[in-house]
């Protein structure tokens, strides 16, 4: 999905889509658009952050990097992102 376009606060990089590949609450199924407070990846330099209540990217809040750490979806997409960027 498109999102409105804004810099990775790491590396700066314009960002302007973003897919949903994981949700913990109930929102159902891989099409649903993600949303404020859900967590993303900069494809560029493996960046997390969220999205804010206007879709921007923001820093992750202290709770959430707590949450997200050692999450398994997560892990493996870095994995796959930094086998990407390799090539």
């Amino acid at each position: 999905m498109r999102t409105p376009e804004c810099a990775c606060p790491s590396c700066g990089k314009l960002l302007n889509s973003a897919e949903n590949v994981a949700r913990d609450d109930d929102r159902p199924g891989p099409d649903d658009r993600p949303g404020p407070g859900d967590i993303t990846i900069c494809m560029y330099c493996g960046h997390l952050m969220a999205f804010d209540e206007n879709m921007m990217l923001r820093a992750l809040t202290d709770a959430e990097a707590h949450d997200v750490a050692g999450n398994e979806t997560i892990l493996e997409l870095q994995k796959i992102r930094g086998e990407v960027m390799e090539k």
